[in-house]
């Protein structure tokens, strides 16, 4: 299936098996930064991996508290269902990648489900407006609005510090890519710096779209290619 193909697709969820595999790798969309439908972000990317792969994308933007139209009405619905596949494949190794958006869904689900890896590019690790305020975090007030207005009486989970150290357990590993010279990706990722299963990895280029410095240089798929192996 060609990217053109992807983007026909109205699911929110793209699934890619391969007889055989051994790893099943999640990919997370992050915003939307085009007119028209999230795309499914990494498709292209995650070609070198001739193992399952399932793409997800937000459709309303929310960092995934509002599960996913037809799927999930929440976080921890979704997590039942990824959970679900994962059963259903059985892979050896589980790996959740994600940028923006997509690496604090990486990040999340990962860490409820309790298994697996996480590998997230310039992350934020946390949504609520106190933490945002105090880190004068101010992007993505667009969609974060109405995620508030929508989520006020559901269950949801704005703050990977507090809940990875309250509510959910953890995965194997969380490997953090982020610009050490954009503030605000350096200040979230450092956020999760000192937790057992975290491993930062600033790097000096990129800035907020460091994973795209990392595919335009091709080390994006040695990041993918290295998780396959561990």
């Amino acid at each position: 299936m060609d990217q053109e193909r992807t983007n026909e697709n109205r699911s929110p969820v793209l699934e890619e098996l391969r007889p055989g595999a051994r790893r099943l790798y999640f990919l997370f969309g992050g915003i939307n930064s085009r007119v028209g439908m999230p795309q499914f972000e990494f498709y292209r990317s995650a070609q070198i991996l001739d193992e399952h792969k399932i793409f997800l994308r937000d459709f309303s933007q929310s960092w995934y508290q509002r599960g996913l139209p037809g799927i999930a009405a929440d976080p921890f619905e979704l997590g039942e269902y990824l959970k679900s596949r994962i059963a259903e494949l059985a892979p050896e190794q589980v790996t959740f990648v994600g940028n923006s958006m997509g690496g604090f869904a990486a990040i999340l689900f990962a860490s409820m489900l309790g298994t697996g890896r996480a590998i997230a590019f310039a992350p934020q690790t946390f949504i609520s407006p106190g933490r945002r305020l105090a880190a004068r975090d101010f992007r993505w007030t667009r969609q974060l609005l109405p995620t508030y207005a929508a989520t006020a009486f559901r269950p949801h989970l704005y703050d990977l510090p507090s809940a990875l150290g309250k509510r959910l357990s953890r995965p194997s590993a969380i490997d953090i890519y982020y610009s050490r010279h954009e503030r605000l990706d350096a200040l979230h990722a450092e956020t999760l710096a000192g937790l057992e299963s975290v491993q930062l990895h600033p790097r000096d280029v990129g800035g907020h779209m460091l994973v795209r410095h990392l595919r335009d240089t091709g080390a994006l798929a040695d990041v993918l290619r290295a998780s396959a192996v561990r």
